[in-house]
């Protein structure tokens, strides 16, 4: 009778190998044509996580991805999840030294291939919606050969150079046990290739996102200058034609004077977009953000004279570095503005607020701008800030100002996003969250 192969991890654990023959040569060669096809990152993505579920008998598995912008991982497609857990495991967010605290040699079981087998106290808080069954986490493993609820593999996905640019991670498999030798060293070099796969498709997203960027940068240059031409146009013909007097004609003439300013801050406000998105924010140091933001807001306040506008700024008693430059304010002013300039109300309010927020292990301040304006629909929340496309053009938050705070803000290495003031209620107003990286001043 033949003696089942073992194999021993970084931690002293003896593995019982299965010993399922492989079957995957050729079906991986039937595939590959797939994944490796010049799609959008997230179509690949998915046809990655689908592809292994299918060809090693995986029950659930993620694949998570760089995002350059912000230095995060993110996941981006996901396997064998449904309902809200898969909605909470796509909003997922690493760090980097998050994933290297699961890729240490004692998880180590061969090149590329992780085996990570936490105890109950090593869980991370936020990681639950990965696990099926909770209330097994606290039970002992008996057999090192089955999976026990709190065990992954992870496959780290590199590029041409060697950088970490992604993971997949296998969390269940069909038959409730650890893949045997033959079956970690095929899913291995499906990662391999799977990397390929998406630097390819990575390239090919990033080309396809400056095409979609140059077209709503003209998009909406040229429609708001129209606008502000047309405006421009209507009130010289107005004043020219004028029966009422001087004073009508200096009004009509202030007006087609102010649409001409338009124009030129539309033109200001397009170079520095341009400018930020070419080179990127220099010069970042320490900035602190309870001085920017009672700047931001003195400025908005200047700009809204005549209009009734409260901004109540809430701070708390220590002072908040992050890291930013010179263009920090313009984050904040043109939230501001946007918040004022969207609300119906004759008197308008706004909240700012600074709290923490945290992805393990690295710590941003989080700014929170709530308005009660017109709101932002779901639809449209993941394009508001021009980075795929435009969108309709005049809807809340169009224009250039959101594409700058996107551009500034993804330069400082942070995060921004935008969520309902009352979840669930779009209409009753938005906030707007910027995350920005803690730094220490001695």
């Amino acid at each position: 009778m033949q003696n089942t192969p073992e194999r021993t991890t970084k931690q002293g654990q003896k593995l019982k190998i299965c010993s399922t023959p492989p079957r995957f040569a050729g079906e991986m060669l039937g595939v590959l044509s797939e994944i490796m096809s010049v799609e959008p990152l997230d179509t690949v993505l998915q046809k990655i996580a689908t592809t292994i579920a299918d060809l090693f008998s995986m029950r659930t598995l993620v694949v998570g991805v760089r995002d350059e912008s912000e230095d995060i991982f993110r996941i981006r497609a996901t396997h064998g999840y449904e309902g809200e857990r898969q909605k909470k495991i796509v909003k997922f967010i690493y760090s980097q030294e998050r994933l290297e605290m699961d890729m240490s040699d004692k998880y180590k079981i061969g090149e590329g291939v992780y085996l990570i087998r936490p105890s109950p106290g090593e869980i991370i808080k936020g990681e639950e919606p990965f696990y099926e069954k909770l209330q097994e986490i606290g039970k002992p493993r008996t057999d090192p050969s089955i999976w026990h609820e709190l065990d992954y593999l992870r496959f780290p996905l590199r590029d041409r150079n060697g950088k970490l640019m992604g993971f997949l991670e296998v969390n269940s498999s069909e038959n409730n046990k650890i893949p045997d030798s033959s079956t970690i060293e095929a899913m291995q070099l499906f990662s391999q290739l799977a990397g390929v796969a998406i630097e390819n498709a990575s390239l090919y997203q990033n080309r396809l996102e400056t095409i979609q960027r140059s077209r709503f940068l003209s998009d909406v240059i040229a429609h708001d200058i129209n606008n502000y031409n047309q405006a421009v146009t209507s009130y010289l013909q107005m004043a020219i034609q004028s029966k009422s007097g001087m004073e009508k004609v200096g009004t009509y003439l202030e007006r087609a004077s102010s649409a001409a300013w338009g124009i030129s801050e539309m033109i200001q406000r397009a170079n520095k977009l341009v400018k930020i998105e070419e080179e990127g924010a220099l010069n970042l140091g320490p900035v602190e953000l309870g001085e920017v933001l009672k700047e931001s807001i003195d400025e908005t306040m200047r700009e809204h004279q005549g209009i009734d506008v409260k901004i109540d700024l809430k701070l708390g008693n220590h002072r908040y570095f992050a890291m930013g430059n010179e263009l920090a304010n313009d984050i904040f002013t043109n939230i501001l503005s946007n918040a004022i300039k969207y609300d119906p109300h004759d008197k308008i309010q706004v909240e700012v607020s600074l709290g923490e927020f945290t992805v393990e292990p690295r710590r941003y301040w989080c700014v929170s701008i709530a308005d009660r304006g017109v709101g932002i629909p779901d639809s449209k929340k993941n394009v508001v800030f021009g980075r795929f496309t435009g969108g309709e053009i005049g809807a809340p938050g169009g224009g250039l100002g959101l594409s700058i705070v996107r551009a500034i803000v993804e330069a400082y290495k942070g995060m921004v996003w935008v969520e309902d003031r009352v979840p669930g209620l779009p209409s009753s107003g938005s906030v707007f969250r910027v995350a920005l990286p803690m730094v220490s001043v001695k």
